[in-house]
């Protein structure tokens, strides 16, 4: 059996009883990493809805599904398959189903320094001034 009819059988089987999560979870998430294709994706949002069966602590399940949408941030077909996932979560955390959750992310996207900027700003340092002001 190929990585990835492994990954597809595994992803079956936590569809099929998410209970059986944590047997496979090592397995499973090495192989997403080694083919990272539709089944990859498959996997990971079968051990996201495994993980909202039974949570196991508030927000395990926003930091599974954070992560999957810090993954595929710049593939906009597999967002596009994540988003009925997280109404889902919104749904469920609105009934009270699902503990609500703020998860603390950092933005993982690259941005241009802010120092230099003309005018002065927040990075001149104490005391100086940014130069005349109207009233």
């Amino acid at each position: 059996m190929s990585a990835h009819e492994r990954l597809v059988a595994l992803a079956a089987a936590i569809e099929a009883d998410p209970a059986a999560l944590a047997g496979v979870r090592q397995d499973g998430d090495a192989l997403a990493e080694r083919i990272d294709d539709d089944a990859a994706l498959r996997w990971r949002i079968a051990v996201v809805r495994a993980v909202m069966a039974a949570p196991p602590d508030g927000d395990a399940v926003r930091e599974l599904y954070g992560e999957l949408v810090d993954r595929y941030r710049e593939q906009p077909a597999r967002l596009a398959q994540l988003r009925p996932l997280g109404e889902e979560i919104r749904r469920r955390e609105a009934d009270g189903t699902l503990p609500r959750a703020l998860v603390a992310r950092s933005d993982r996207r690259s941005r241009p320094a802010i120092g230099g900027a003309p005018g002065g700003g927040a990075d001149d340092g104490p005391g100086k001034s940014r130069g005349p002001q109207r009233r």
